[in-house]
């Protein structure tokens, strides 16, 4: 009985981890509860223009609070979390897991976690605006996170993503006001805009990119690069953008209906 046990136990401890393991550890290697906490605060910030912007600043605490409550950290986490683990399989969060885990992975994600942080700075983020403005198209850092912004189609799949949260947002508003969103005006005004969204997002991707990536060298680039091609990567970029959009649109939707009632409220 005491072999049988110690072999059972043995076979346990060998066995791969399961599939939720391996999520739990790929997000762990890429500083997911961080990077939501960076997000959390940059939400709540976007929530505090709103307030400005669209109710004069009479949101009140109430509304402080809902905005608060949207952009819960621990709720962003798990929405991502359950979004990689839906289009990821086993062998692919292993292999993301490993690159992360991987001296250059542990990099990656502490420079962008830290230029993300950095450009939460209006003058940090002027500077970096510049320095994209003005670099040599011909240099080879621009050209290699060039590369990697084709290679993970950053620039198209945050311009619909910045387009369909934008929608769901008029779409919250209209809801929270007892109306119907006219959807067909709302598209096509938000269509009309996409050269400018797609300027803007544009700008700040490789604002973002050229400052996070600064200290990396060419081999580092290179490697980073070619993880982003194969089927693992491939397969992360997809979730990833998967679980944002559906994240994003969730809030947005929610941020419009608040403002709405915030925006009845002062009526009364």
């Amino acid at each position: 009985m005491r072999l049988l046990a110690a072999a059972a136990a043995l076979t346990l401890w060998a066995a791969p981890l399961a599939a939720n393991e391996q999520v739990a550890r790929l997000m762990q290697a890429m500083h997911l509860s961080e990077f939501m906490e960076i997000l959390s605060e940059e939400g709540q910030g976007q929530g505090r223009a709103i307030n400005e912007s669209m109710l004069d600043g009479s949101g009140g605490t109430y509304f402080e609070a809902q905005i608060k409550e949207l952009y819960d950290p621990v709720w962003m986490h798990e929405q991502l979390s359950h979004a990689v683990e839906r289009n990821m399989t086993e062998t692919q969060l292993e292999q993301a897991a490993i690159f992360f885990e991987s001296e250059l992975g542990q990099t990656r994600v502490s420079l962008e976690n830290s230029a993300r942080r950095a450009l939460a700075d209006e003058t940090i983020e002027e500077l970096a605006r510049t320095a994209y403005v003005q670099i040599d198209r011909d240099d080879p850092f621009y050209r290699l996170v060039d590369e990697y912004v084709q290679v993970n189609d950053l620039i198209e799949k945050n311009v619909q993503g910045t387009l369909s949260a934008d929608l769901s947002f008029y779409r919250g508003l209209a809801s929270g006001q007892a109306g119907a969103a006219n959807e067909r005006a709302l598209l096509g005004e938000l269509l009309s805009q996409k050269d400018d969204t797609k300027a803007e997002t544009t700008e700040w991707m490789y604002s973002f990119l050229l400052l996070a990536y600064k200290p990396l060298n060419e081999s580092q680039m290179r490697e980073n690069i070619a993880f982003s091609r194969t089927e693992t990567g491939r397969a992360l970029n997809l979730a990833l953008f998967d679980g944002f959009d559906d994240m994003i649109d969730s809030i947005s939707f929610q941020l419009g209906a608040a403002v709405a009632q915030a925006l009845t409220a002062s009526d009364l």
